[in-house]
């Protein structure tokens, strides 16, 4: 068996029956895949004890590594660490330090413990327990057919902690025992560039750099470029792979935000923090989006200082101050009123640069696919501003896409607005 193959197992009726989505696989196989492990299948099972079984065992035959998500609740239907256990021939036993803390956590929010709390703290005897900072249940490894099987909770928040923390090592550890040298990975974070003009600039990037590949994924309005070399020498891949970056950067230019943990609403921060400028919002078509976004990332309150969510114009007028005669002749979809909205909220809460935004992001195109505004001001029209102590300026876009595409495009552009203004 190669020691770079992998394989991942998701155990769930609700992932079959598509409650949720398997967003766990999607996390794994690119982590596996920057540790440099080829994944040879995903697989998803019932909550049924010889699905479970037959899945496992075949996986292990094929794969030196598994990495199995779910079935490690407290229900009758979360069956993972009993059907390990039968298949190892041992009991479920308890995990100490994972019942201790369960106790401690229960006892500080007045939670009762219940008989079915103590199954979340099992494991089979003789496994490895990964602690689970982020939850109750541990994740554990044990061996079948001599390979690593590691088991983690279905919850993506809980998974993602003990990868992070427990697997991800453990697997740099295998790779290095087996003698396959470190790749150097990294991902550079694009907004305001669509992919075909990235791809366009980034041409033969690589081209005298052997076992490097470059890699392109779109999460609209963001896109994302991922450079993976995979030499024999670890040093030399990480020494290529700043050489690399320096190349795309000029390639690129400012609209690269960040890399790899980085993420949009983040940077933002980051800039108003660094700039010492506090922020407010004013929202119309996004409903908040924005606001949710900034606050999303800890820390927020070092510089972002309240939104007001005016849908309606009476509460542009009325909470804002608006002027009814701006909305009158220019309407609500317009510069003018953008404009009078940021003002308004720079005013009300004493921001020092406020951003507005106002617009037609359309009915949801299930509802009325023919929907559309009107000639002069399309679905997708947008208007922005961004008021300071020394002016006001606006600017128009027309966004495409479904209603939640162009609330999300807005909310992006008006958190860059204040990025670069920070800058």
């Amino acid at each position: 068996m190669a020691p770079h193959i992998a394989a991942i197992l998701a155990i769930g009726d609700e992932v079959l029956r598509g409650e949720i989505r398997n967003t766990n696989a999607t996390f794994l196989s690119e982590r596996l895949f920057d540790a440099g492990l080829e994944v040879c299948e995903q697989r998803v099972v019932a909550d049924q004890a010889a699905a479970m079984q037959r899945a496992l065992q075949e996986l292990a035959q094929r794969a030196a590594v598994v990495v199995v998500t779910g079935g490690l609740g407290p229900t009758e239907d979360d069956r993972t660490v009993d059907v390990v256990a039968d298949l190892l021939g041992v009991e479920a036993e308890p995990h100490s330090a994972s019942l201790e803390a369960m106790k401690k956590r229960f006892a500080a929010h007045g939670f009762e413990l219940t008989p079915n709390n103590l199954r979340q703290v099992r494991v089979p005897r003789g496994a490895e327990a990964l602690p689970n900072e982020a939850g109750i249940a541990p994740g554990f490894l044990v061996r079948m057919a001599g390979h690593a099987v590691y088991f983690l909770p279905g919850i993506p928040r809980e998974m993602e902690r003990i990868y992070l923390d427990h697997v991800a090592p453990r697997l740099r550890a295998h790779m290095a025992a087996q003698g396959v040298p470190g790749a150097a990975v990294r991902t550079w974070h694009v907004y305001g560039m669509g992919e075909s003009h990235i791809d366009h600039r980034l041409a033969k990037l690589l081209e005298n750099i052997p076992r490097a590949t470059l890699h392109f994924r779109t999460d609209a309005p963001e896109n994302h470029v991922k450079v993976v070399i995979r030499g024999p020498d670890t040093d030399k891949n990480q020494e290529l792979l700043e050489q690399v970056d320096r190349d795309l950067r000029k390639r690129i230019g400012p609209g690269i935000y960040g890399v790899d943990g980085e993420n949009f609403p983040m940077v933002v921060g980051q800039s108003l923090r660094a700039a010492g400028t506090t922020l407010a919002l004013a929202e119309s078509c996004t409903g908040g989006e924005a606001g949710q976004m900034i606050t999303a990332e800890p820390g927020a309150s070092d510089f972002f200082l309240g939104s007001v969510v005016a849908y309606s114009n009476d509460v542009k007028v009325n909470v804002l101050g608006v002027k009814a005669a701006t909305i009158a002749e220019s309407g609500a979809v317009s510069e003018p009123c953008a404009k009078e909205m940021a003002e308004g909220a720079r005013r009300v809460t004493g921001a020092a640069i406020a951003v507005s935004i106002t617009g037609v992001a359309g009915p949801a195109k299930e509802r009325d696919p023919s929907a559309s505004g009107t000639s002069e001001k399309p679905v997708g029209t947008v208007c922005l501003a961004l008021a300071s102590a020394k002016s006001t300026k606006a600017v128009s876009k027309l966004f495409s896409g479904d209603r939640q595409s162009i609330r999300r495009a807005a909310a992006y552009f008006a958190l860059d607005l204040a990025r670069r203004h920070s800058q």
